[in-house]
């Protein structure tokens, strides 16, 4: 009888390790499939990203463009004063600090009348200069980004001065100002 009852107990466990690996089998191939399916998503996901961009190329030119024109006119050299203009200014809440600057402009080369209109209010430039460099505090005229606010300010108002146009032609504006020195002491 103990033979049976071994022979019983064998086939009971056998099926149960069968059922086990069909189980374990079975869990593994959902597992590759799964594994699959989310690389092939991945794949679809990447070509939809790709393709799209290749179906908006105007999106891609006109941000190229001003990219290409914001870099042209860095290096685009245009006509300057024949000498900076130099002024020295106590800095704004500074007692005893001053700054001496060279402020150089510039402006389209085909405007000639501009640097001659420019030459002739050049104490009235000057004062806008003086204006501007003297309100700023020290915290500004250190800094890089201070530095561009002002000589952005400084175009702007200068080209609030000039005048439209002379002798019924356009004058043109200054396109850009620059420091040619720059000393705080």
């Amino acid at each position: 009888m103990a033979i049976e009852d071994e022979k019983k107990t064998e086939e009971n466990e056998t099926p149960d390790k069968a059922t086990g690996s069909v189980l374990h089998s079975s869990l593994f191939k959902w597992v590759i499939v799964g594994v699959i399916l989310l690389i092939f998503i991945g794949i679809m996901i990447g070509m939809s990203l790709y393709f799209v961009d290749l179906l908006n190329p105007a999106e891609k030119t006109v941000t190229q463009e001003k990219e290409e024109k914001d870099t042209s006119q860095i290096f685009e050299k245009g006509a300057m004063l024949a000498a900076p203009i130099e002024v020295t200014v106590n800095i704004n809440g500074e007692d005893g600090r001053y700054l001496k600057c060279g402020v150089q402009l510039e402006y389209d080369e085909n405007n000639s009348k501009l640097g001659l209109e420019l030459d002739a209010r050049k104490a009235h430039v000057k004062n806008v200069i003086i204006d501007v460099m003297s309100s700023r505090p020290l915290s500004q005229l250190v800094t890089n980004d201070g530095k561009r606010t002002i000589r952005q300010q400084i175009v702007e108002d200068i080209n609030a001065i000039l005048p439209d146009s002379l002798d019924g032609k356009p004058l043109g504006k200054i396109k850009r100002s620059y420091f040619d020195s720059f000393i705080i002491q």
